[in-house]
């Protein structure tokens, strides 16, 4: 799939018109011709009614547990579960971005699905962000190619059609909180105790470099100018109460789950994550997707353009600049010698770990 695809959502087979009259020549608010407003199924949030859905409607798996993702879809309750399936962190690499941008446009193209839980097959994190190995003497061809492909997971999910909520398991540093921002709602784990708390925030200073302006604009229209200027500059990677705090997430989830929510994550988890059906935080997205899945989509959609049309044509336009600003500041002699230190001292950290 070309990873330079302009529209949130595209097929040759679905027929999309504009609201020109609230945002002219935006591509973000799409509508499927000829379908009346959906409306979900679901009557209730009632674990035992949703259960009893999923077992008369079988969910569709379009992924393997080998895929770099893995997908299914629910559509008598209008929600389907997109894992980020890249071991052992869910490094953003050219490959991993392309697959969440073509199982983002799969699961769009159904007009039956109206919401989607982005979460990781890894129950103790959700992305360790860029996949470094990409940053690290990076070839002149491929380096422009991974940060489009970037660029687009970042305008597929912050545009989708979909309401979009981020299941997050574990930790969401640098580009792992920027797919966790780029969502509508984000649901966090609380953690086990002081020592095990995961962690979420642009931490790129840490590393010598910086968050690009638009993940930097996400963080500032998620939490407030202030905040979000001295996160950025300290590379501050917030615990779970203190996201919760700052707007970071929306909610934090510690207490466990019911057996009856067992038994619906059970029958809607794809394979790769049927471990964690006794998430509390997957339990919870699931309850605020099929919230979202109830609401007219018009309306919703028409109310997502409101606050995201905006920064999104502003993406469209400054695109091609941000990746030659990137690629040329990512191979500076001094940042790549920041990066490689970093390397280093992290691969001396894991020897430390095992003695």
């Amino acid at each position: 799939m070309s990873s330079t695809v302009d529209s949130p959502i595209s097929s040759s087979k679905i027929q999309i018109h504009q609201l020109d009259r609230l945002a002219p020549r935006s591509a973000f608010l799409l509508f499927y011709a000829g379908h009346p407003p959906h409306q979900t199924m679901i009557s209730s949030l009632s674990a035992r009614h949703i259960a009893r859905i999923a077992r008369q409607q079988p969910l569709r798996l379009f992924s393997s547990q080998d895929s770099l993702v893995v997908t299914n879809v629910h559509e008598e309750s209008g929600v389907a579960v997109l894992a980020m399936n890249r071991p052992p962190a869910n490094s953003l690499s050219l490959e991993l971005n392309e697959a969440i941008s073509t199982s983002l446009k799969q699961i769009e193209s159904n007009p039956k699905i109206q919401s989607v839980i982005l979460a990781s097959s890894n129950p103790t994190i959700f992305s360790a962000g860029l996949d470094i190995t990409e940053l690290i003497s990076p070839s002149d061809e491929r380096l422009p190619k991974f940060w489009n492909s970037l660029q687009q997971v970042y305008i597929d999910l912050y545009g989708s059609r979909l309401a979009t909520v981020a299941a997050i398991q574990g930790h969401a540093p640098a580009a792992g909180c920027m797919l966790a921002l780029a969502c509508d709602y984000r649901i966090m784990h609380g953690g086990h105790g002081e020592e095990h708390l995961p962690t979420i925030g642009f931490n790129e200073t840490q590393l010598g470099i910086a968050a690009p302006p638009w993940m930097g604009q996400l963080m500032v229209r998620t939490i407030g100018f202030r905040p979000a200027e001295r996160a950025l500059a300290l590379g501050t990677l917030f615990p779970p109460s203190e996201a919760l705090n700052a707007g970071v997430v929306d909610d934090v989830i510690t207490e466990q789950s019911s057996s009856e929510s067992n038994e619906v994550l059970k029958a809607l988890l794809p394979e790769a994550l049927q471990s964690q059906t006794s998430n509390p935080v997957m339990i919870k997205a699931y309850e605020e997707a099929a919230c979202y899945a109830k609401i007219p989509p018009q309306a919703r959609v028409a109310s997502k353009l409101v606050t995201r049309s905006e920064s999104l044509k502003e993406m469209q336009m400054t695109r091609e600049d941000d990746t030659q600003h990137f690629c040329g500041f990512i191979t500076h002699e001094v940042v790549q010698k920041n990066l490689m230190k970093y390397v280093e001292k992290m691969k001396q950290r894991g020897k430390a770990k095992k003695s």
